[in-house]
């Protein structure tokens, strides 16, 4: 499910750095926890997906904690395939072969045959080493119909200034293997692909594609938790990321079209597979302040993301937990997010004109700006359990008729809105 291109923040890694600043820890041998959570997201018109996790974290003799976490996801609906809108009509084949798409003329094609499932399991155990020093080995493991993922993680921490300073250290590493329906296509290969197409030199024998693709994942994080006061903590987080291997999607496409002379500029003319670099270096600053107000708490974070892809992003995400009689809380969500688009991002290529080294159409690799607005409600229900009910909505914009749309381009909206819908329901109990 390549869903989300970013990727950025792995799962596994993700669960480390929680691991080793401090979160969500279980202090009181015996003691375990238990969070669940389910997940439905609507894109407007386009995908819908759920999700379930179920994490589990227990205490053992010597400090030590285990923890497992479970997702299952799902999704289905239409995504953008690449191309862009034409005069006439458009009709698509699915990566089955099996199945056709028509787009009337204007609309931007989507691809309807759209859905996977997704099942993922991760584990890690803490170890402290003595009072100031602690560390926690992971591994990792996800399937879906066309992506499997292997991985572990491991990192130390320790403290210093009496348990004020926390400094943080982790990795993780996944070998990845991508089984696209259909096989993987050649990169710029025409759509359909000719039979008789030469095969590239890292490809199998037979017909210019093959099955499965590897893929190599390392993250290094690099993190500092600092007491500020007593009721002020500051992290800091510098993170690494290098992939390797099959970074293409193999379901997205360009639109060749017509250059501006023909008296039909703009319309598509032919259809090619997008090309990526095989290597991709990411890196991002983090840093985050929480501070307690009159027993309310306020939580500000900002994210600086840049990549060897010409892409750089700015996050900033604000929560503000106010708390309520009864243990009850509201927790309001804003996050503003800004991205460029990758050097070699392209919403078509024009016929005639030489193809660059690497193009791609994806959206998820353009300039585009995103706000996120939610709020959660926490309330206690029996046995000290907790309930989280959230409603959060995203929306996505982007640059509808870049300065190189040409002829008929010019029309059209070529980067539509996107409007999602989420709803999140959350339950914690110890035990």
């Amino acid at each position: 499910m390549q869903l989300n291109s970013s990727k950025s923040i792995r799962g596994a890694l993700a669960t480390i750095t929680a691991a080793l600043l401090g979160a969500n820890a279980v202090s009181v041998a015996g003691q375990g926890k238990l969070e669940s959570s389910l997940l439905y997201y609507s894109e407007s018109g386009r995908v819908r997906a759920g999700e379930g996790i179920v994490n589990i974290s227990k205490q053992l003799k010597g400090d030590r904690n285990i923890g497992v976490k479970l997702t299952l996801d799902g999704l289905t609906g239409a995504t953008p395939n690449g191309a862009v809108p034409s005069s006439k009509a458009q009709t698509f084949t699915g990566a089955s072969g099996r199945t056709q798409n028509v787009v009337q003329p204007g609309v931007i094609p989507l691809d309807g045959s759209f859905r996977d499932m997704r099942f993922a399991v991760d584990a890690n155990l803490s170890q402290p080493w003595n009072r100031v020093t602690s560390s926690v080995f992971g591994g990792h493991f996800s399937a879906e119909q066309d992506y499997y993922s292997f991985g572990v993680n491991s990192g130390i921490t320790r403290d210093f200034n009496r348990k004020n300073t926390t400094v943080g250290l982790s990795g993780s590493y996944s070998h990845d293997i991508v089984a696209p329906r259909g096989s993987a296509p050649i990169p710029f290969a025409f759509l359909p692909v000719p039979p008789d197409q030469p095969p590239s030199d890292d490809e199998h024998e037979s017909g210019g594609v093959h099955s499965t693709r590897p893929k190599e994942v390392f993250d290094v994080v690099l993190g500092v938790s600092q007491i500020l006061d007593r009721k002020t903590i500051m992290r800091l987080n510098y993170s690494y990321n290098r992939t390797s291997g099959y970074l293409n999607d193999p379901y997205k496409i360009l639109s060749v079209v017509n250059d501006q002379n023909s008296p039909d500029a703009g319309d598509p003319v032919n259809y090619i597979y997008e090309s990526r670099p095989r290597t991709a270096g990411r890196q991002a600053l983090y840093g985050q302040v929480r501070r307690d107000l009159a027993g309310n708490t306020i939580d500000l974070s900002y994210r600086y993301f840049w990549d060897n892809w010409g892409i750089t992003s700015h996050t900033v995400d604000f929560f503000y937990r106010w708390q309520l009689k009864g243990d009850k809380a509201l927790q309001p969500h804003l996050r503003w997010y800004h991205q460029s688009q990758a050097n070699f991002y392209r919403p078509f290529l024009v016929n005639g004109v030489a193809f660059p080294q690497y193009a791609s159409a994806d959206v998820r690799l353009a300039r585009f700006s995103a706000v996120t607005a939610g709020l959660q409600y926490s309330l206690p229900i029996t046995g000290g359990s907790r309930l989280n009910i959230a409603a959060e909505y995203y929306t996505q914009v982007g640059d509808r008729s870049p300065p190189e749309a040409i002829g008929i381009l010019r029309q059209y909206d070529l980067f539509p809105r996107m409007k999602v819908l989420m709803f999140r329901l959350g339950f914690e109990s110890g035990f």
